[in-house]
């Protein structure tokens, strides 16, 4: 089943679900039961940052499970202590929940399984995507089905200041902050940062996701081949290119992302909009110096011209003239890169683990009535 198939069976269900009733229990639990409904398991910053949770919060004690259409994830290694449940097409989601203390809805297609089988607190996990940062592009039966799913549930948590901003102003939700982090037994400096023998530039992104712009990544390139034909480009894709001649790496296991990013002197992120962009901040993990768009996700973690260098959005020309002043200022392509790496270090999987259990925990202390959430049937559609 495919993400447009998902989306269509979530538009396609038209009740609408109230609030959970839930009611404070004295008995605090230590160690939890959670369940993660995902839409998608295949290779993507967001699906790293749930698996990732998940494979932490099971080494620290507590019990995890994850529901879901598609298939157990091979580029991940997942904790085999978590529980796996692969529903088949025939089934809804929610029958397949089992009893738990938290249940994580981990985007708003998901939202309505996870209430609907009231087995525990709900917590909507939201890492951005068009109905946040692209509301415009929404029809309006899309927009009105967002709009319902994000007003019910009791809890939200996102990934970045911008992603709260987002939430905030067009749904009037709040959210609990929880940044991200990076893995650094997997993302960590080379030896040295002081260059490489070429310049060594690097993106990430499939060229038909537009809003990654990778597209003005290449022109770029190529103009700056031009003067500097001895660049080396890596591109990172999940999917093999079909509408460039650029070869890319195809969706390569985590640890060669490592690999590659230690040997970049500078990474590029042209998106037009990210929930916290990942990829930038394991780039500055690794020693690169990030060149990226003012996208919104890069606000907790890059400050122009002290750990990075900002760029405005689809503006390749001034794409090009930041990184030729790096190719031609390699002392400043060393500070930058030096202060990433020190910002980076500060964002550790600890601090943001520990956080994201506190919070669960506090979540679990409410207990869900035996009554059964009410469903109200929509208006007529206009």
């Amino acid at each position: 089943m495919n993400m447009e198939e998902l989306e269509r069976i979530e538009l396609a269900r038209t009740e609408k679900l109230q609030h959970q009733n839930l009611k404070k229990s004295e008995n605090k639990k230590e160690k939890l039961h959670i369940v993660y409904i995902m839409v998608w398991t295949k290779t993507c910053g967001g699906s790293k940052i749930i698996l990732e949770y998940a494979n932490r919060l099971s080494q620290r004690g507590h019990m995890i499970t994850i529901v879901t259409y598609d298939q157990k994830p091979t580029w991940f290694p997942l904790n085999d202590k978590i529980e796996f449940i692969q529903v088949d097409e025939r089934q809804t989601l929610e029958e397949n929940i089992p009893p738990c203390d938290v249940v994580v809805a981990t985007s708003w297609k998901n939202i309505f399984a996870a209430l609907k089988s009231n087995c525990a607190p709900v917590v909507f996990f939201e890492q951005g995507g068009s109905h946040i940062f692209g509301t415009e592009t929404l029809s309006e039966r899309k927009s009105e089905i967002v709009k319902r799913r994000i007003s019910e549930p009791n809890y939200i948590y996102t990934v970045s200041s911008y992603a709260k901003e987002c939430l905030q102003k067009y749904y009037q939700r709040d959210a609990f902050v929880i940044l991200n982090a990076v893995d650094d037994t997997i993302f960590y400096p080379r030896e040295s940062i002081e260059g490489l023998d070429n310049i060594t530039i690097t993106t990430i992104g499939p060229e038909e996701f537009e809003f990654k712009r990778i597209d003005n990544v290449i022109r770029a390139i190529e103009e700056l081949r031009k003067q500097y034909p001895n660049i080396q480009f890596q591109w990172i894709s999940q999917t093999e290119p079909k509408i460039h001649s650029e070869k890319a790496i195809v969706n390569p296991p985590q640890r060669e992302i490592g690999n590659i990013l230690r040997n970049t002197d500078i990474y590029i992120c042209a998106s037009d909009y990210e929930s916290f962009c990942l990829p930038a901040l394991e780039a500055m993990t690794c020693g690169a110096a990030v060149v990226a768009t003012d996208n919104g996700g890069i606000a907790d973690f890059i400050v122009d011209k002290e750990n990075g260098l900002v760029i405005k959005k689809n503006n390749v020309e001034d794409m090009i003239a930041k990184i030729r002043f790096l190719i031609e200022n390699p002392e400043e392509r060393k500070r930058l890169a030096s202060n990433g790496l020190k910002t980076a270090q500060r964002m550790s999987w600890k601090h943001s683990v520990e956080r994201l259990e506190k919070y669960y925990q506090e979540i679990a202390q409410y207990e869900v009535s035996n009554e059964k959430i009410r469903n109200i049937k929509l208006e007529e559609e206009r």
